[in-house]
């Protein structure tokens, strides 16, 4: 079987949010077990269409990925494209289908606003979700319940050997709840707090997060790191008060293989992720709130202890196991 995974978005290393790396872990494991795959991305300044394999598989990049989707197509001949659902991944999708190639619409944004069109306009389309809150919201939204494969995580990418010391943001933005990360280190300065970045950041917000950091004795600001394990090796626990609606939670999860708890909204699928393996706070409950948990979690060890072992077992339910994620993934677009 050949698969592109097409977007019309940058990808690795231009951008390392949760799907690019989702994607390229999958691709790669894929690759591996000798499946043909590739990705189609964008990358704003080039000049035609580029090919490389420098992240282990094919990649094609343009400035335009739907300008130069058809020599994509006909240069890799897919016999399935999988596609962000989004507009401009359904756009990509509906030039696909009139090629011949099938369409899977992955569906890791629930935000109505950013969708599209009905699934009833292209009926041929395979629809599949990262978590059980997703498919319910796509089944409000759309009226089809897609069939849910969590992201693959491969375990020794991320484990570390023990906790650290820190309270760990990933993604210092508005929409991860990093005002609530400062007031929350202003307000614990005996509590040391690490925010790293991720894709890239704009160079007021950095000098934003630069100077709300030097404010605090207590809060350390670090660019994107390329082995999440030296920002993992440093965190005692997860912080992610995310605004808006998450549709599964990555860096809980991967967090969780090393039974490092976490602290999260209760937005999207961040509880559905969190399991047992931490505290879900309502977001807009207000500081005091979220501070309480923050003690209960760092100042008890036997709440700590029970928090760390879920973790854990969340980390290794049948559900997350990557060959398990990728044969099912694999099988659902066999099937389609």
């Amino acid at each position: 079987m050949r698969i592109l995974f097409a977007s019309p978005h940058v990808y690795l290393p231009d951008s390392t949010s949760g799907r690019e790396i989702s994607t390229h872990e999958q691709a790669l494991r894929w690759h591996g077990d000798g499946i043909a795959v590739a990705v189609l991305a964008e990358r704003p300044g080039l000049a035609g269409l580029t090919r490389d394999e420098a992240l282990g598989y094919p990649i094609y990049r343009a400035a335009d990925p739907r300008a130069s989707f058809n020599a994509v197509l006909a240069d890799w001949r897919p016999e399935i494209a999988v596609y962000p659902h989004d507009a401009q991944g359904q756009a990509l999708a509906v030039a696909g289908l009139q090629a011949g190639v099938r369409a899977a619409l992955h569906v890791t944004n629930v935000d109505a606003a950013g969708i599209g069109g009905s699934p009833l306009a292209h009926p041929e389309t395979i629809f599949i979700t990262v978590s059980d809150f997703a498919a319910r919201r796509i089944d409000t939204l759309l009226g089809i319940r897609p069939p849910v494969v969590p992201p693959l995580i491969e375990p020794e990418r991320y484990r570390v050997a023990q906790p650290g010391d820190a309270v760990l943001l990933v993604n210092p933005s508005l929409r991860k709840g990093v005002e609530l990360f400062f007031r929350m280190a202003e307000a614990r300065p005996d509590i040391p707090f690490l925010a790293v970045e991720s894709w890239n950041v704009h160079d007021v917000w950095r000098t934003v997060l630069m100077n709300r950091a030097r404010a605090l004795n207590n809060v350390e600001l670090w660019p994107a790191v390329e082995d999440m394990r030296e920002a993992y090796a440093r965190a005692r626990l997860i912080l992610m008060p995310s605004i808006h609606e998450e549709t599964f939670g990555r860096v809980v999860a991967e967090a969780q293989i090393s039974g490092i708890p976490a602290l999260v909204s209760d937005r999207g699928a961040l509880p559905e992720t969190l399991g047992g393996g931490g505290i879900a706070v309502p977001l807009d409950a207000g500081l005091e709130a979220w501070l309480a948990a923050l003690d209960r979690l760092w100042t008890d060890p036997t709440f700590y202890g029970r928090c760390a072992a879920a973790a854990r077992a969340e980390s290794t339910a049948e559900g997350r196991d990557p060959a398990r994620v990728s044969a099912r993934f694999l099988g659902l677009l066999r099937r389609f």
